[in-house]
């Protein structure tokens, strides 16, 4: 182990951290932020709050699906710096990448014996496609990520030493992570559970820390639960049905997962093995620990982490099998990527100790780092690909060439009569925002998103008011590139609402509207 404090320790693992941040610097700079439909709410939100019209999304609805803090966030830089989002969160991401980066390896240098291990695991999160691939797009996730970093940080200060100071700290970390995501619920519990069973003061204290803990992760999200529902009856905006059951999820989860290490694919019998296996391993763990044997100390450092891989990885499998939401993918599970790193490089370390008993140190330790770099190369190429399809696209999503040069965006932006007087609706209102500057309600949709559950009414019904009570005329932007099928149709929308197409595009059009 190391002295966390010795400049010559701290020094290259600085290093890496600030090429890690000059190179999605570098990137978003250069091609611009990467916009994802969720970017665009967020900024959208942002800037409607610094111009005081509170929590409203593009849409013109209450921001309920997303906790405050990430548009918060970009809002209060916009205030101080009159930087706008689009380019504050360029300096955000490269800072919040270097300092994951940089604490995750002082995670390292504290917890494990051998230092070249540490600038192993510091280059593996460096070179991960997992996080470049999320921190060239503006996504809470980042903030996410570091907001679980400090609770790992100071959790662990906290079981070395049981003092009021750390359990303050990883509590407001965990109190941040649920303002950033929902699902940041889940550090309570993981953390309610590590302070029970892992620290090392009496029980009475035990559990008035986790009374303390739980009441400063908890308050603040609560007051924006209780505002949700205020607002709409909900805690988190009206949700529906997944369009994936719990195996389609299991699947997801353990093959995206297993991709981050090695390029291959497993279903069936090849995924309920793995299963068995892992959780043997954790059983294996958990016995050694509760053991408390002096040598398997190491083992013992890693429970808050499997804790947290565990809990995290179960909510997410969960609620995307009873919720509709994105698929389970590398967004989702990205949170998991550093306590995974961190919990592999200390079974590396322990391994290592034990194997010295029997093999040469020097031909060991050769072993295992002619290993890493030769698997490093797996990792590294991902991102290189990832980072030259990002530099061919100019971008991604919204901010690439081919939106920014679309037809219907170009005609939106070149027609002055659109100006004023006009209401508009879109299959892809967040483009219609972010790219021409117009603010767009969703066009009526037959079921919600990524589920098979039917909405409620005919949202028709509302585009049908609004084409007769409003006194600006309604409009259809409708982008031919699209295939959101949770929407209707244009032959669908003329079953029941009158349709004049006043432009035809490349890409698109964009019809008038009113009641037949």
């Amino acid at each position: 182990m190391f002295t966390e404090n010795k400049i010559i320790y701290r020094l290259p693992i600085a290093l890496i951290s600030i090429l890690g941040a000059s190179l999605i610097f570098l990137l978003t700079n250069s091609f611009g932020i990467g916009l994802s439909p969720d970017s665009v709410y967020y900024i959208s939100v942002a800037r409607h709050l610094t111009d005081g019209k509170g929590f409203i999304g593009y849409d013109g609805y209450n921001y309920l699906l997303q906790p405050p803090l990430y548009p918060v966030l970009l809002a209060l830089i916009k205030i101080i710096f009159s930087a706008d989002p689009l380019i504050s969160v360029v300096y955000i991401n490269s800072f919040l990448f270097g300092l994951i980066i940089y604490l995750a390896g002082m995670l390292l240098l504290k917890n494990l014996k051998s230092f070249p291990l540490t600038l192993a695991g510091t280059a593996v999160i460096l070179t991960s496609f997992v996080f470049i691939q999320n921190f060239i797009i503006a996504l809470s996730e980042p903030f996410f990520i570091l907001c679980i970093i400090i609770y790992l940080k100071y959790l662990d200060l906290y079981l070395d030493k049981g003092d009021i100071k750390s359990l303050v700290l990883f509590s407001v970390a965990v109190s941040l992570a649920c303002l950033t995501r929902y699902v940041g619920v889940i550090i309570i519990l993981a953390g309610s559970i590590s302070i029970l069973s892992l620290s090392r003061v009496y029980f009475k204290e035990r559990m008035r820390h986790i009374i303390i803990f739980v009441l400063i992760a908890v308050l603040p999200a609560g007051v924006w639960a209780l505002r949700n529902i205020l607002l709409s009856g909900t805690f988190a905006g009206q949700r529906a049905a997944s369009s994936y059951t719990l195996s389609d999820n299991i699947s997801l989860l353990f093959n995206t997962v297993l991709n981050w290490f090695f390029s291959i694919k497993i279903s069936g019998l090849q995924l309920v093995i793995l299963i068995i296996l892992i959780a043997a391993g954790i059983l294996t763990g958990i016995t050694l620990i509760y053991l408390k044997r002096k040598d398997e100390l190491k083992l013992f450092k890693t429970s808050p982490l499997i804790l947290f891989i565990i809990l995290y990885s179960g909510i997410i499998v969960i609620s995307s099998s009873t919720t509709a939401y994105d698929k389970i993918a590398d967004r989702l599970l990205s949170p998991v990527y550093v306590p995974l790193i961190l919990t592999i490089s200390l079974f590396i370390d322990k391994a290592q100790k034990w194997l010295s008993r029997y093999l040469n140190r020097r031909l060991l330790s050769g072993i295992i780092y002619t290993a890493i770099v030769a698997w490093m190369q797996y990792p590294t190429m991902n991102s290189y690909y990832k980072i030259k399809n990002y530099a061919e696209q100019s971008g991604w999503e919204y901010s690439s060439k081919e939106w920014k040069d679309n037809p219907v965006i170009s005609y939106l932006n070149k027609k002055k009569d659109f100006e004023t007087g006009y209401l508009f609706y879109s299959n892809v209102p967040e483009a219609v925002y972010i790219l021409a500057n117009k603010s767009a309600k969703w066009s009526p949709a037959k079921t919600y998103y990524n589920s098979p559950q039917m909405v409620r009414s005919d949202s028709r019904g509302r585009i049908i008011k609004d084409s007769k009570d409003s006194k600006d005329k309604v409009c259809l932007i409708w982008f031919n590139n699209s295939s959101r099928n949770f929407l209707f149709s244009i032959n669908e929308l003329r079953e029941s609402i009158n349709m004049v197409k006043i432009a035809q595009l490349q890409d698109g059009a964009i019809y008038t509207l009113w009641k037949k």
